[in-house]
């Protein structure tokens, strides 16, 4: 599949990887997760350990044309790829994680653009500690659909359709994934289960009705339809604030 028009470079997908010239496409690192790294987030009760070495995401850092190094200094361009598939009653997906923080003492907020395919986004906001969560918003996200995701909030990325799901994000380079709150308490508050229906996570102590929020698809020159690769490298001034962080620019 010929992923141009949404990804806004030369790269083509199958079923699991994707397909690019290397005279023109430079990778800085390639991640593949397979079940069995993601067993920290799933309940023991429901999966059994079966097809641990099934892939269920992969994540390609710093994707970018080799014509455009100098325009990606501190900013990165990455592609994740979310595999489909159930295991025990839950849905593949990406770990749960935070973000590090920045030098101004924010931690480094991130945007995710659906490139093909379909994901249910959940964001979840800590209280006093991870285990007491504030907030916790679900994103039903399609083709150019763009999620912006605040300093403060953590993230899962689940694929509970039956095709691979492309999404491509942009971040500070910087910016350190931190998963071990994810880990302890295996998972996100709300766990996405067959049928469209969500459960609460045992493991939290305070968690609150999710919400259902909307894509935002109008964030400075984040534009439905426009790859936000292009919309970086024509107004790269408007994605400082992933490297300096302001709260105040990331309302949900």
């Amino acid at each position: 599949m010929d992923l141009r028009e949404s990804l806004g470079l030369s790269v083509e997908s199958d079923e699991i990887a994707l397909i690019y010239d290397n005279n023109e496409i430079s990778v800085k690192n390639l991640i593949i997760y397979k079940v069995k790294d993601i067993e920290s987030n799933l309940n023991q009760k429901q999966w059994e350990g079966k097809d641990e070495d099934e892939e269920a995401f992969r994540v390609y850092e710093g994707i970018r044309r080799i014509e455009d190094k100098e325009l990606w200094d501190d900013i990165r361009f990455d592609v994740v790829i979310v595999q489909p598939g159930i295991l025990g009653e839950t849905f593949k997906s990406t770990l749960g994680y935070y973000r590090s923080l920045a030098e101004n003492g924010y931690n480094y907020p991130e945007i995710y653009q659906v490139v093909d395919g379909y994901a249910e986004i959940l964001l979840q906001q800590p209280g006093e500690k991870h285990e007491q969560v504030k907030d916790a918003v679900l994103l039903r996200v399609q083709k150019f659909d763009a999620i912006i995701v605040p300093p403060v909030y953590g993230i899962s990325i689940i694929n509970p359709s039956e095709k691979r799901t492309v999404l491509a994000r942009i971040r500070a380079d910087e910016a350190k994934e931190i998963t071990k709150e994810f880990e302890k308490t295996k998972g996100t508050c709300y766990r996405r289960k067959e049928e469209g229906k969500w459960d609460f996570n045992e493991n939290y102590e305070e968690i609150p009705q999710l919400r259902l929020g909307e894509p935002q698809n109008k964030w400075k020159t984040v534009k439905r339809g426009i790859p936000i690769y292009a919309s970086y490298v024509y107004r790269q001034k408007h994605f400082r604030t992933l490297v300096e962080p302001d709260p105040a620019e990331f309302i949900l």
